[in-house]
């Protein structure tokens, strides 16, 4: 029988993968590329990108860490953090850059909500 930490971390499992899913489907309804690293020719504002504007990366470590809780597994943990360490420090600010480049003013609108 599943303990309540393992109850949680499915929770954590379900909610991240729902989360990033979620914003997948918005991107692609909007035309916009999915695959990091690709030029992004529309800004994408509705669903989860209304709350922040990496919910990809959000939703991806929540579910890295639900794993973690699951499974019992440290390194699973440890990969969670080093997951989102590295979406921080390095594709995020990438990312922003070229957003910042294709839509200027538009995204720092957006970024300043």
């Amino acid at each position: 029988m599943a303990g309540a930490a393992e109850h949680g971390g499915f929770a954590l499992l379900l909610a991240g993968i729902g989360w990033a899913m979620w914003a997948a489907w918005q991107l692609r309804r909007a035309g916009a590329p999915i695959r990091p690293g690709m030029a992004a020719g529309v800004l994408v504002e509705e669903g989860p990108f209304r709350f922040g504007r990496n919910p990809m990366a959000l939703g991806l470590t929540v579910a890295l860490l639900g794993l973690a809780v699951v499974s019992g597994s440290l390194f699973a943990g440890v990969a969670a953090c080093a997951y989102a360490s590295y979406m921080q420090l390095v594709r995020i600010p990438q990312e922003e850059a070229q957003l910042r480049r294709t839509f200027g003013g538009w995204y720092s609108d957006y970024t300043a909500t």
